[in-house]
């Protein structure tokens, strides 16, 4: 096939291109081997510096370039699943938009999709010559093709700026949002430095265009080999993308920290290690957990002579039940306290601030073969190699593993047990040193003026709760996961909330959803209803959101159940506010003058 009037070379399905991206003719949207649908075509513009070829590359090659780029000549198509639904769609880069001519000409440049208009925070006259002449050119030339606003370099916010007259004003959150309402765009925040905001601008962008892709008045294929597009039809207004349902956060693991804290501060603790005239503070449950020699030792009771071994004697104290160890002579209290460190949490920060951390490391390795420590000599060999980036995986398997033994050792074991509560008349034995350090209210309880805090040998009655829930919470305390097989997971969820436990509160927010997902639709409404009024007396907000935005799709049949008086005046006002809004059946979307609304922009 010969050139086309547009300047471009269609053979199979590779194109040579001659012009700017506003120029080419529809290839990128349609010419795909049979079976792609969905395929939408992005258009990256901004002005010099504003990041974008940065953005593209950090979402099409997930890694951001160091170095200084120039213009991708060529488009890079993307493969993905939105809310459920496949995508192809192509990413173009563009000249500075001082260049792009086209704009102010007819051309095939409505083949264009949608436009992804950048901005650097740091540059506050881009941002004005932006928001005042090429947004609004674009808005007048293409009314049908939407616009994404995306603020890049947000990172940049944390540095004075050398683009304005002060030096530290940069353009705000609130600012771009305020232009993108004007123009009736949707507003991003991104940080291509950190991967922040990226796949999520292109997610709006691509959800944007899809919903507006039968608004546009596109002319005849300008290529022969590609189909036509659907008959178009016009409409005053741009559909907006629908509420997006709201994501459960998980919170992340603070494991480590809570013992690496405990280690410090010393409470409830059971064991002293004496070298070199040094004592040191620490607790037998983790010492067993982390160290297969520890657990030997403390079994036993002896030490074993007949081969080189770093302790010289153990005494255990039979009233207070408190043990003495003392070690040998040739370990400095300079490299136990960092090896102590390790047993805790599972690494050694000590290692990135020594100034003289090789010979530090060393000493470390010898050590860890002396306790049998694989991993602490793995840990050192990677920070002697240069190689620190393998050993956050190597903390996060330690942690798991030592939660998982910490469990098993100790869990519910008569002989090493400070505390029995006492749950439907059964009793569970547990620790007090594990007990203060993964749960505060325990802390409270076992440090202050409490009877609890008193005695050897603590009883503590838990009524309303069953057996098997409760000891789901302990395995959560001790191990930091949790398995809701066996339990009831309502119940699990009131004892997180009473004793405080947000992160184990939001997996059971996220269980109970995923188990109301599989319910039947003719049971769907009924189902959230009940979770609804279960959880609403909890802190609860992940999962109280996700009901009300599901209960909301259908509005009017939740509105006559027979148990909607007794949702809460607070989420029914919300329930009435959101569900008036969706009354276009066919995209579930709110109209674009009720309050509740998200207006036009996205923030992330």
């Amino acid at each position: 096939m010969g050139p086309d009037n547009d300047g471009a070379r269609c053979v199979g399905s590779v194109v040579s291109l001659g012009q700017s991206p506003l120029l080419m003719p529809c290839w990128p949207f349609r010419c795909y081997p049979t079976g792609m649908e969905n395929c939408l075509k992005v258009v990256v513009l901004g002005g010099e510096s504003a990041g974008k070829s940065s953005l593209i590359l950090v979402k099409t090659k997930h890694k951001f370039p160091h170095r200084r780029v120039p213009r991708l000549a060529d488009p890079t198509i993307v493969r993905t699943r939105i809310d459920g639904k496949s995508y192809i769609f192509s990413v173009w880069d563009t000249k500075k938009i001082e260049l792009c001519e086209q704009l102010q000409s007819p051309g095939p440049s409505q083949t264009t999709d949608v436009f992804i208009l950048c901005f650097a925070v740091d540059n506050r006259q881009a941002f004005h010559t932006l928001t005042h002449k090429w947004l609004p050119q674009l808005k007048t030339r293409f009314p049908f093709v939407p616009v994404v606003l995306v603020a890049c370099k947000t990172d940049l916010r944390s540095y004075p700026s050398t683009c304005t007259s002060d030096g530290a004003n940069h353009v705000t959150c609130e600012e771009g949002i305020t232009v993108a309402e004007q123009h009736g765009s949707l507003y991003c925040e991104t940080s291509a430095l950190l991967a922040e905001g990226v796949t999520e601008c292109f997610n709006q962008a691509v959800r944007y265009a899809d919903l507006n892709l039968d608004k546009r008045d596109i002319p005849a294929s300008l290529c022969s080999c590609l189909p036509n597009r659907t008959p178009p039809y016009r409409h005053v207004h741009m559909v907006k993308p629908p509420d997006i349902p709201p994501d459960f956060e998980i919170l992340s693991s603070t494991f480590a920290a809570e013992w690496l804290e405990t280690l410090r501060d010393g409470r409830h603790n059971d064991v002293t290690c004496v070298l070199q005239g040094c004592e040191f503070s620490a607790h037998q449950v983790i010492l067993c957990s982390a160290s297969g020699f520890f657990c030997r030792l403390f079994k036993t009771g002896t030490v074993f002579t007949d081969i080189p071994s770093p302790v010289m004697s153990i005494a255990r104290d039979t009233k207070s039940r408190r043990f003495r160890i003392q070690m040998d002579k040739c370990i400095s209290p300079e490299v136990f306290r960092p090896f102590l460190e390790f047993l805790y949490t599972g690494s050694v920060s000590t290692l990135k601030k020594e100034k003289e951390k090789r010979e530090l490391a060393m000493n470390l390795i010898n050590l860890a073969r002396m306790f049998e420590l694989i991993e602490l000599k793995s840990i050192c060999e990677n920070i002697l190699n240069e190689r620190e980036f393998l050993n956050p995986s190597v903390s996060s398997f330690l942690c798991d593993r030592n939660g998982g033994r910490l469990k098993e050792l100790f869990l519910n074991s008569l002989d090493t047990s400070d505390v029995v509560f006492i749950v439907k008349g059964k009793r569970l034995y547990a620790n007090r040193s594990v007990l203060s350090t993964r749960c505060d209210v325990m802390k409270r309880m076992f440090s202050g003026n409490f009877k609890e805090s008193k005695s050897e040998l603590t009883e503590i009655e838990i009524p309303n709760f069953s057996t098997e829930s409760f000891l789901v919470f302990l395995d959560f305390l001790y191990s930091d996961h949790v398995n809701f097989e066996d339990a009831n997971v309502f119940e699990v969820l009131k004892i997180a909330d009473m004793y405080g436990q947000t992160r184990l509160l939001t997996l059971c927010e996220y269980s109970i959803s995923k188990k109301a997902q599989y319910s039947s639709l003719r049971r769907r409404a009924d189902t959230l209803i009940q979770v609804l009024l279960c959880v609403q007396p909890f802190n609860t907000v992940n999962l109280e959101n996700w009901c009300l935005y599901e209960l909301s799709k259908n509005f009017e049949k939740v509105r006559t159940h027979k148990d909607y008086a007794k949702i809460s005046e607070e989420n029914r006002s919300v329930l009435e506010a959101r569900g008036s809004g969706l009354g276009n059946k066919d995209r579930g979307l709110l109209s674009d003058d009720h309050p509740t609304y998200r207006k036009s922009c996205i923030i992330l």
